[in-house]
């Protein structure tokens, strides 16, 4: 991964974003960011009431007037005289007019503030001696050549826009705007309004703006080293997934050929979770970009308009840029999350019979716990008529929610705003639903069958479950509610009559059965391929292996009543239980099977739950209700 570089201070402002032209008629929208007006007026073609900035991505409101209404920063017309008065006295030869008698046959000698321009030598002649002139201040061409004055400190006098033949001289800071005298008199009286001379405003306003620089100046280091951090984090990332890649090939090579596909399985595994990671660091390391390119532009603006710019440039931009900055320097900056990089690989034993994996890819929690989830939205009243008795959910490949509704016979898909999008009709009954990769719905209900429906809802087919050999078998007498995907692919089907899961390929062939201690009623597979069995209705969740062997009990914490309905499992090893008589979701380890902490109490009566692939969306089902939560970082 390539190091993140600070952006270089000699950014050119006088240089369009959108055309990487010097900008004409600019326009700054409320981030600073400044363009054409031709420029932004074309990149906001189709978009009816906000308009995204193209630097630094922030979305704003569009004037009712449109994009001509954002406000014009004349500090850019400044910086663009600036730059054609120094190519002028670069370029001796140039023919310029001069400023205070209109000859072009001359050549310019000096620069005269009070004509605001290049005078001739005859006109500077004339300046030395008429009274008229005495106020002017001329600069020969050749101090300004030489450096002995600064070009950046030429002024010149501002001219009122009311009263074109008044000089400003004040700044109203009830209204914060640039007056004259006459303004005073009418629009700005002494009696309501606090005039102040725009010198000793321009005083206040620069130290008022340095103070804020040199907070935002420290937010920009906390930019670099945050930037910096998560490319470290990221880079070891890289090299403990190689690590780990490398630790399961060197297993695999002591392995038989028919572990093959354990190897790509794991492989998969370690790839998913190391793309979780690496997007959540992504994700953080935009945030940063974007934060760092608001504080340079910000900062750069600010850092000139005080060292080079005049009182009325600096009165015209103060009071965006002092919100700017006051924004900026109050930034919280996210920490790093150094146990996104925590991706290893544990080995098994080769030579155990019942070894059917290479080892299990192991990951660490970003934090202690299981992380903060808050209610992002939630959908009752909408659903009311839409989902009746809604248990189990799945995620679909375009992202969309799809609810198995018992009272209804069907699978309900919503989008994730809650819109209803379509409906599969099930005989007898919804209980379970999984979507595999290819949008394929398979469908348990009170059936001696596992329906099958493609992505339009289409029936293709319909295979039976087949009980152990130590279970009497009676197809008339089966129900099956339990439904999950395993690490190879393969649905597990729980039969809760006769107490036992059978395995099967996704066409429905039969692999294997085996008998569990409840009935079967949800089903969920953890990332190192143990099987979880919840019974709802006070019964406790059971972990087996991936041979239907018995491992552990889940049991609620003390104090809490205990009816575990549905589960999802996590990329970090954990599954979440949501417990329908006390109305919290709980998780545990899957490893371990110890209780970790509760995910959220925000919740009444829950039936089903699955993890979005962020892993950061958590959708619960309440009956008749859904209801989304974020994790919060």
């Amino acid at each position: 991964m390539a190091e993140s570089k600070p952006t270089s201070n000699n950014k050119d402002l006088t240089e369009c974003g959108i055309c990487l032209c010097t900008i004409e008629e600019p326009k700054a929208l409320p981030c600073l960011h400044t363009f054409c007006l031709k420029c932004l007026t074309q990149w906001a073609e189709g978009k009816k009431d906000t308009i995204r900035c193209p630097v630094c991505v922030q979305d704003f409101s569009i004037p009712a007037d449109g994009v001509k209404a954002f406000r014009t920063n004349f500090f850019i017309n400044t910086l663009k005289d600036r730059q054609a008065t120094a190519m002028t006295i670069q370029s001796r030869d140039t023919v310029v007019p001069c400023a205070s008698c209109g000859a072009v046959d001359e050549r310019v000698e000096g620069y005269c503030s009070g004509c605001g321009g290049f005078i001739c030598g005859g006109c500077i002649a004339m300046h030395s001696k008429l009274k008229t002139f005495s106020s002017h201040n001329v600069i020969p061409c050749e101090d300004l050549k030489s450096g002995k004055v600064d070009i950046r400190n030429l002024s010149q006098k501002q001219y009122c826009k009311i009263h074109e033949e008044q000089v400003v001289r004040f700044y109203c800071e009830t209204c914060g705007v640039l007056t004259c005298r006459d303004c005073t008199v009418v629009d700005h009286p002494t009696s309501s309004h606090n005039l102040v001379n725009l010198e000793s405003a321009s005083k206040g306003h620069k130290k008022e703006i340095e103070q804020l620089i040199q907070g935002c100046d420290a937010i920009k280091i906390k930019t670099y080293d945050a930037l910096k951090e998560i490319d470290s984090v990221a880079d070891q990332l890289v090299k403990n997934t190689a690590t780990a890649e490398a630790g399961i090939d060197e297993s695999f090579n002591e392995a038989m050929k028919l572990l093959e596909d354990s190897r790509n399985q794991l492989k998969g595994e370690l790839t998913k979770v190391a793309s979780v990671r690496q997007k959540h660091l992504d994700a953080q390391k935009d945030e940063v970009m974007i934060q760092q390119t608001r504080l340079q532009t910000a900062l750069q603006m600010a850092n000139e308009v005080v060292k080079t710019g005049s009182d009325y440039d600096l009165a015209l931009i103060y009071t965006s840029l002092k919100t700017n900055l006051a924004e900026l320097r109050d930034v919280k900056l996210a920490s790093v999350d150094k146990q996104k990089a925590a991706v290893h690989f544990k080995s098994a034993h080769i030579g155990q019979e019942t070894a059917q994996r290479l080892g299990s890819v192991l990951v660490k929690q970003s934090k202690e716990g299981v992380g903060v989830w808050k209610l992002d939205r939630s959908f009752g009243d909408v659903w009311a008529e839409k989902l009746k008795y809604g248990r189990g959910v799945a995620i679909t490949q375009e992202g969309d929610i799809a609810v198995a509704d018992k009272e209804d016979s069907a699978v309900k898909i919503f989008k994730k705003d809650g819109q209803f999008k379509s409906s599969t009709e099930v005989s007898r009954g919804a209980f379970n639903v999984v979507v595999s990769s290819d949008g394929t719905l398979f469908v348990t209900n009170q059936t001696a069958s596992v329906n099958i429906y493609d992505r339009k809802g289409n029936k293709k087919r319909q295979f039976p479950t087949k009980s152990p050999d130590n279970v009497s078998s009676d197809a008339q007498d089966t129900a099956h509610y339990g439904l999950a995907m395993d690490n190879y692919n393969n649905l597990l089907v729980g039969e809760t009559t006769q107490k036992y899961i059978s395995k099967h390929h996704l066409d429905g062939t039969h692999i294997t059965s085996f008998k569990v201690r409840i009935k079967p009623l949800f089903i969920s597979v953890s990332l190192d391929g143990k099987i979880f069995v919840s019974g709802c209705y006070g019964t406790d969740v059971h972990s087996l292996n991936e041979n239907g062997v018995h491992l552990q009990t889940l049991k609620p914490p003390p104090g809490s009543g205990w009816s575990p309905y549905g589960m999802c499992c996590t990329s970090t090893n954990e599954i979440y239980i949501s417990n329908n008589s006390s109305g919290v979701i709980y998780c545990y380890s899957a490893e371990t099977g110890a209780y970790i902490g509760c995910v959220t109490k925000d919740v009444s009566n829950p039936t089903g739950l699955t993890l979005m692939d962020d892993e950061e969306t958590l959708v619960v089902v309440e009956t008749n209700r859904m209801k989304i939560f974020k994790l919060q970082k």
